[in-house]
């Protein structure tokens, strides 16, 4: 029996998503094309894979089996292709990355840019989702290295650390013509009066102090308290844009909205010590670093020591300027 290794993709993306359209979507393929494909695997096969139940699509007992196996065959073939890429070196070959939402915010722009000039012949694809989607997709071998919040990723026996980022700072943002910015002193419970625009889930050593303090504005507060978060957004793009046209807040580094900050459209009103990135750059344990891998790390780093630099004159050129207490 001859399997095709992209009517396995098809398969396992069916059995991870439960629905053809969202398998489909997954696949960046058309739902049609997704059916018979799955069809064509079980004709070859002899036997069904798939059944439909009230959850969905989920596999029958032999489609569960065969899956298993599959994820094997598929694994296999991955390390072979990184085998020929470690042989080919840096001539050709492909190298994909899982990145956080802010990490591709502050850091994917330059160092993909960058790597590509350095690097014509090597294929970069970049994935951008929440850090524990980039956790899933270093397990299932769909990225070769994730950076995100490491204390997401850190909690991963199989994942290893490449290389840990130094902490920027993170600041609270609102539009320049927002009622808190004439007052002297901000604190937490202020900010809590307003919607949050959250760009991705915050890691609990971010949320911790956030919720203690909603508790307390909801205990003392006689008007509706916003829900948290008010507006859940896919990118900071798109939070920074609510944010100019609204009294909503979002959190990111200065470099993040300098554009903003220079046309004088948002102002940072808030900061405290517990509003740091914590960003490693992860990949699977035991994966052997390709060539592409080392260089793409290599250029990570070298962009964000950038990003640190700018961050510290940012800083240094806000806080003289804002009326908050920084």
């Amino acid at each position: 029996m001859q399997i095709d290794l992209r009517l396995l993709k098809h398969a396992q993306a069916l059995a991870q998503h439960g629905s053809f359209s969202r398998a489909a979507n997954a696949l960046n393929i058309a739902q049609p094309t997704l059916s018979r494909g799955i069809k064509e695997l079980e004709t070859r096969v002899g036997l069904p894979l798939f059944s439909r139940s009230r959850s969905g699509i989920e596999p029958t007992d032999f489609g569960r089996v065969f899956l298993q196996h599959a994820v094997e065959v598929m694994a296999g073939v991955s390390n072979l292709d990184r085998e020929v890429a470690l042989a080919k070196g840096l001539e050709t070959g492909e190298v994909s990355v899982g990145l956080g939402p802010y990490v591709a915010e502050a850091l994917a722009p330059t160092c993909a840019a960058r790597f590509a000039a350095a690097h014509p012949a090597v294929r970069l694809r970049i994935l951008m989702d929440a850090p524990a989607v980039v956790a899933r997709l270093l397990r299932e071998r769909a990225v070769d290295l994730g950076v995100a919040e490491a204390s997401v990723l850190d909690a991963g026996e199989d994942f290893e650390v490449v290389a840990t980022l130094s902490p920027l700072v993170g600041y609270v943002v609102v539009r320049a013509q927002h009622p808190l910015v004439a007052k002297t002193k901000i604190d937490l419970s202020d900010l809590l009066k307003y919607p949050f625009a959250q760009v991705v889930m915050l890691p609990p050593r971010l949320l911790k102090p956030i919720l203690a303090a909603r508790q307390s504005v909801m205990e003392g507060e006689t008007k509706q308290v916003p829900p948290f978060p008010a507006i859940e957004c896919p990118t900071l793009r798109l939070a920074s844009n609510i944010v100019v046209s609204s009294n909503a807040f979002t959190i990111a580094t200065l470099g993040m909205v300098r554009a903003e900050l220079d046309q004088g459209l948002l102002v940072p009103v808030y900061r405290a010590p517990w509003m740091r990135t914590n960003w490693s750059i992860f990949r699977l344990r035991k994966r052997t670093m390709s060539p592409a891998m080392i260089a793409f790390s290599a250029e990570i780093e070298r962009t964000h020591a950038e990003v640190v630099r700018e961050e510290d004159v940012l800083s240094r050129q806000w806080q003289s300027l804002t009326n908050a207490d920084l």
